[in-house]
């Protein structure tokens, strides 16, 4: 039984109920039904944010305001702030497989391709289970994919996310297969 902690930032508590469907369906994709979910609040967040307002992700992932549970469990932190990684100027996502960590910011999920209106429920909904597909796709050991309508495919976008397929292809679920530690 695999533990899935989501830990998310002030403000976020309304969605996270909204779409905890979105979770559950993409937990079970992975682990069948050997996971238990739950949900806490993220405080300290401040001490990540930087003069820009954005988040340093990796900065986070690695030293997150958390505490450690074990070889079974994964935390997934939700982040309502631009992330980026050096080298990107944002990012939608990133994964520590080593630490069982993940980070998806949505910021751009939340919003229109002008990021300046907000998208309706329905697009927000879709692109957080492709990102958690996503991004559990790499934890349990997929790289990206060369198949752009793969939801392994890297997505440099919002354009490029919705044009994607919510499943892994043929070709990566064979590779899953193989390869996943949570199998």
């Amino acid at each position: 039984m695999y533990l899935i902690r989501v830990w998310y930032m002030d403000g976020l508590r309304e969605l996270i109920e909204t779409n905890r469907d979105v979770f559950d369906a993409a937990l079970k994709f992975y682990f069948n039904d050997a996971y238990k979910l739950n949900f806490f609040q993220l405080g300290g967040m401040d001490k990540y944010i930087d003069s820009s307002g954005r988040i340093n992700a990796k900065e986070l992932i690695l030293d997150p305001p958390i505490n450690t549970g074990g070889n079974k469990h994964i935390d997934i932190l939700l982040v309502d702030r631009d992330i980026y990684l050096p080298g990107f100027s944002y990012v939608f996502a990133v994964t520590h497989p080593p630490l069982s960590r993940i980070v998806i910011s949505l910021f751009r999920l939340m919003r229109k391709y002008s990021l300046v209106e907000f998208e309706d429920d329905v697009v927000v909904k879709e692109r957080l289970f492709k990102e958690i597909m996503h991004e559990l796709g790499h934890l349990t050991g997929l790289d990206h994919c060369e198949n752009k309508l793969c939801v392994m495919a890297f997505s440099k976008n919002l354009k490029e996310l919705d044009s994607k397929v919510p499943y892994p292809c043929e070709r990566c679920i064979e590779k899953l297969n193989k390869v996943s530690r949570f199998r």
